[in-house]
């Protein structure tokens, strides 16, 4: 079996699709990679030991100049991508949203190979919004995605959860306190803004531990600050029980140690967040497309799973109030973890689920 997968500009797109490329090698199948030659994927991509071609291909700009320029890429691309379909001969592609899709998705319709999308936000993207008409299957990570995809029949759509990495939510709490040199006996709150960190979100949680009424010396906290804020957060907190990572590759352990998150909401750390059943506080992203930050928080939220704190209440000193109300209490705590069980889409079992999308598909 071949596969061509295509996806990316963002780490939300491509790592779903680098975990069910590891699913596909694990069962003998030949993986090739299509993306961004200017992309993220560019450089991940053969780090990770799958081979990759690329193609030229420019974002969405509405200015007239720019939409000539998107249009004349988007000619080239499609060009490029019949001839490396013709050439790896695939017999379906699989597409993990991001503009980069859409001239491999419609060569490879030209050339009548299977087509098959997989979503990972609750609201799709544009990508997929447009690409749903002309794809055999999407899968999605959440039920409500389904609802943005008028031109899917129910059958065509499929509830397959968003792929993980390996590790996320299998490591015990003790096993990871030990890890960090930290006490199991005291609550352990885990603080990241994604790849590069957030400085709202490092702003935020510097006035709640520095001006807030939290008892600071029952509190161990793991906070990842991104490269940018790291030596601010480093001069403006201390504590024995602090950690603080300008990056850390160990997320595994940091979610296993952690009694309480405060992170942002994209696809990928919703899902790893319902993997490890752990309380969260979650911050969208502002500007994230379509807003499907804000989205992918208010599903876990009406769960009762996490809470919500929008960018702009926190100059209002909102996380201060939140953590000082939920850091401490167990209680609430345990009712937030009970949240997951309604949550039907095991995480573990998506890379499983979408590559019987795709053998379906073939």
């Amino acid at each position: 079996m071949r596969v061509v997968i295509t996806g990316g500009g963002t780490g939300g797109h491509l790592y779903p699709g680098i975990s069910i490329a590891y699913g596909l090698k694990e069962r003998q199948a030949e993986v090739l990679f299509i993306g961004n030659i200017n992309g993220i994927e560019a450089k991940v991509v053969p780090h990770e030991g799958f081979e990759f071609k690329g193609i030229d291909v420019y974002g969405w700009d509405r200015t007239l100049f720019g939409i000539f320029r998107v249009v004349w890429k988007l000619i080239g691309a499609f060009l490029t991508s019949r001839k490396y379909l013709l050439e790896f001969k695939p017999s379906v592609i699989l597409g993990t949203g991001g503009y980069v899709c859409v001239p491999i998705i419609l060569a490879g319709t030209t050339l009548g190979i299977r087509c098959v999308l997989h979503e990972q936000n609750a609201i799709p993207g544009l990508a997929v919004r447009m690409l749903s008409r002309i794809v055999d299957k999407i899968a999605v990570s959440m039920p409500e995605s389904s609802q943005y995809l008028p031109h899917k029949k129910g059958e065509d759509i499929i509830v397959t959860g968003n792929p993980i990495r390996k590790g996320i939510g299998q490591v015990k709490k003790q096993q990871a306190d030990e890890r960090f040199g930290l006490s199991i006996d005291k609550t352990t709150v885990l603080v990241f803004g994604g790849s590069r960190g957030a400085k709202s979100i490092n702003m935020a949680v510097i006035e709640a531990l520095t001006k807030g009424s939290m008892k600071l010396e029952d509190l161990q906290i793991i906070w990842i600050t991104g490269s940018d804020d790291y030596q601010t957060v480093d001069k403006n907190v201390s504590g024995a029980g602090y950690r603080i990572f300008e990056y850390l590759n160990d997320m595994d352990y940091a979610y296993g140690a952690a009694d309480l998150v405060v992170c942002r909401s994209g696809a990928t750390t919703v899902a790893e967040i319902i993997a490890c059943r752990v309380p969260a506080i979650m911050i969208p992203y502002p500007y994230a497309t379509d807003n499907h930050q804000e989205k992918n928080a208010r599903v876990l939220e009406r769960r009762g799973a996490v809470r919500v704190v929008l960018d702009a209440e926190l100059p209002q000193g909102r996380l201060t109030d939140v953590m000082a109300e939920l850091t401490y209490d167990v209680r609430k705590l345990d009712r937030m973890r009970q949240g997951y069980e309604g949550f039907d889409v095991d995480p573990y079992g998506a890379v499983d689920r979408v590559m019987q999308v795709i053998a379906v598909s073939r």
